[in-house]
């Protein structure tokens, strides 16, 4: 249930933005832009304000050249923040949570409910499916362009309806968002069928590093700062990497080490039936879903894998 105070504040709000996590995702932005999109096309004067760019296989949604950076201090009527655990992770754009009033709607079980008003559906498949309900009750045309990003954020964060949070609504509202224009085949192609070569590398490498853990119940690969530039990588082309070490055939656990900078690794965890990676990644500062999550860690990598590894050994036990 949406909360009707949430859809109060929005409807009595003009200068509104909207904000979501460093290192965006599909979901991160599919949700952003389609409230965006949706708030405009009712009137509104929206912003919308993202730490980084936008990945290049997302820039086919409508407004995603839109986005902006974080600058300085400024007042609105409402600060929406999309698809955030804590403050933190809006990085540099958290400076705009001080003084105004915070709407933070999100799925992930770690939030911290920082927002004046908070609306956090664990249940929800991604923060997608809560904008969708959102966009309806607020009764604004639901029109392809916005369908399309609410079908981005959706199908990515459930992993193309494969994963344990993908429910008979999820499907429902999918097939909502196909009558109103989303081509099924065309957005697959844009989204997962449009690799680019430096990526397919990116992957090689990284299996290059595959190795097997406690009775291979548990696979970890990892990539360094002199790897991804020795590939000529975007950030953005790690992605998806994590589940070629969770398709293993026996592997409960995943495990992806990436080098942000010297001294810094993101972690990423991914399961499959038993293991709460949310609780392991919460052990060190970070969280997500049960079956997907992350943190960040400091030292090196092998420092980092001998921590995290024991961390999920334990779990596995």
């Amino acid at each position: 249930m949406i909360y009707p105070k949430i859809i109060s504040k929005i409807k009595e709000s003009n200068k509104i933005a909207i904000m979501s996590h460093i290192m965006p995702d599909g979901d991160n932005v599919g949700s952003s832009l389609a409230l965006y999109n949706a708030l405009r096309k009712s009137g509104k004067d929206v912003r919308l304000i993202l730490d980084d760019d936008i990945p290049k296989v997302y820039r086919f949604l409508k407004s995603s050249d839109k986005a902006e950076r974080p600058g300085q201090f400024e007042s609105f009527d409402v600060v929406i923040a999309l698809d955030c655990g804590d403050a933190e992770r809006l990085g540099k754009s958290r400076l705009y949570l001080d003084n105004n009033f915070v709407i933070n709607i999100d799925h992930h079980i770690s939030n911290d409910e920082f927002g004046n008003l908070n609306m956090v559906d664990t249940n929800a498949s991604a923060t997608g499916e809560i904008i969708y309900h959102i966009i309806k009750i607020l009764g604004i045309d639901m029109d392809k362009e916005i369908s399309e990003c609410l079908y981005t954020a959706i199908v990515t964060d459930t992993g193309q309806f494969q994963y344990s949070n993908t429910t008979s609504i999820t499907h429902q509202i999918a097939g909502d968002l196909i009558n109103s224009g989303v081509n099924v085949s065309l957005m697959f192609e844009r989204i997962y069928q449009n690799s680019s070569k430096e990526k397919i590398v990116l992957m090689k490498t990284a299996l290059n590093s595959l190795e097997f853990y406690n009775n291979d119940s548990i696979s970890c690969v990892n990539l360094t700062l002199e790897q991804m530039k020795n590939s000529n990588a975007m950030e953005e082309d790690s992605d998806g990497i994590i589940n070629l070490a969770r398709d293993i055939e026996g592997v409960e656990v995943a495990i992806f080490l990436k080098e942000l900078q010297t001294g810094k690794i993101k972690v990423g965890l991914r399961s499959k039936k038993v293991v709460d990676v949310a609780a392991v990644a919460g052990r060190f500062g970070g969280g997500g879903h049960v079956r997907a999550a992350g943190c960040i860690l400091y030292g090196t990598v092998a420092e980092v894998k001998e921590k995290i590894l024991d961390a999920v050994i334990a779990t596995i036990k």
